[in-house]
């Protein structure tokens, strides 16, 4: 059927649809299928439309974020609308680029070193993805820049945030989850080194001796979420401690006591080998602290101070001239045997002698007593018996 011939019939059916689709179905049908067409098309156009324009005003609100909750949130919608939307939305996002770069910074500026990392990390993906997503539209500026972004932000941003955290931090008990994480992000590197060596060099530079709060801090570190900064420290610790080459302070010191960690200043006084230091140790501990050992670490010291400890000896010696325990401890530690001399010495070996002679022989005594004592008992019961009337039975008479 012609168009002519349509338009005719329409016109004698006065343009109704039943009459005309009675006469021409197959061209009804066809006029409505253009006609639906033709509005899907307009409705998938102006659906295009609003969404561009959406991702466009998206665009505008990430720069315009007051949180970085709510620029995540508008970020991750452009990575998904990015592709779909068109060369428009790349145009915009491309004219828009270094003011969501400064808008990422802002958000991220004052959060915790720990924070920054997770969220360096997290942004560093987002850009990648815009990268990728804006290849299509072949604006070689955009995706280059968001390209070379996602690994600047990281092997540069980052790295300068963690440079500046441990270049002025204090590294208190507070700083060990932020320390912990920088490790932990570090060693997901290719060269662990760069981001640690130079934080560990910094740590170095505390003083170990007198820091009180980095000692704590070092105490908090755990092995396996420290790895490379627990090493080093616990290290520096072991050979300060130990060396006898380096002053530790008096609060450390009284710390250490306080925990009940004794034996580590024990061995700290009695292998020191700075003699003013030394010196000064023992005008503040020296039989001051109702220790004996720790007044017997300054005695087991070989250095050359003012001291009075033959006196220290004697009176202790005195005070205690029966308790064979004391007499013995005191003579076996290191030092004692310098400071009393060899005479006196001998003396205290053979009143250690004495002692142990007179416990034995009293225990002896005590032990012949709880004979005697119980063999009288036997003969009091023995006796007891012999006393005691002999009954005879009766013989029955005939």
């Amino acid at each position: 059927m012609t168009v002519t011939e349509f338009l005719s019939i329409a016109k004698e059916s006065n343009y109704n649809l039943l009459d005309i689709y009675k006469q021409a179905p197959n061209e009804i049908l066809i006029i409505i299928g253009i006609i639906v067409f033709t509005i899907l098309v307009i409705y998938f156009l102006i659906r295009r439309s609003v969404k561009i324009s959406s991702a466009v005003k998206l665009v505008d609100k990430i720069q315009d974020s007051k949180t970085y909750d709510e620029y995540n949130q508008r970020i991750s919608a452009l990575v998904d609308e990015l592709p779909k939307r068109g060369l428009k939305v790349a145009d915009v996002l491309n004219a828009s680029k270094d003011h969501i770069l400064f808008r990422t910074s802002k958000l991220l500026a004052n959060m915790s070193i720990s924070d920054k990392i997770d969220k360096y990390l997290e942004v560093s993906s987002k850009y990648k993805q815009l990268a990728d997503g804006s290849t299509k539209y072949k604006n070689k500026e955009l995706t280059e820049f968001y390209d070379t972004k996602s690994k600047d932000l990281l092997n540069i941003n980052l790295n300068e945030e963690i440079a500046y955290y441990y270049q002025d931090t204090y590294f208190t008990v507070e700083e060990i989850n932020n320390v912990n994480r920088i490790v932990q992000y570090a060693n997901t590197q290719e060269d662990p080194s760069l981001i640690l060596t130079p934080m560990i060099n910094t740590i170095n530079q505390f003083s170990y001796g007198y820091n009180l709060e980095l000692f704590k801090f070092i105490e908090a570190l755990d092995e396996k979420s420290s790895k490379q900064v627990y090493k080093n420290c616990n290290e520096k610790v072991e050979e300060l401690l130990t060396s006898g080459e380096s002053e530790v302070s008096i609060n450390i010191l009284d710390y250490l006591l306080e925990k009940a960690e004794n034996q580590k200043v024990y061995d700290y006084i009695s292998s020191l080998k700075i003699t003013s230091y030394l010196q000064q140790l023992h005008d503040l501990y020296f039989d001051k602290k109702e220790d004996i050992t720790l007044d017997l670490a300054f005695i087991a010291n070989p250095l050359k101070i003012t001291s009075e400890y033959k006196s220290y000896l004697d009176e202790s010696l005195t005070s205690n001239w029966r308790n064979s325990e004391h007499i013995e401890f005191i003579s076996k530690a290191p030092g004692v045997l310098d400071v009393l001399g060899h005479m006196e010495f001998r003396t205290l070996i053979e009143r250690m002698d004495n002692i142990s002679l007179e416990n034995e022989n009293k225990r002896m005594v005590e032990e012949a007593l709880t004979i005697a004592k119980r063999a009288e008992s036997i003969a009091l019961e023995a006796q007891s018996l012999n006393k005691r009337p002999v009954i005879v039975p009766s013989t029955p008479s005939n």
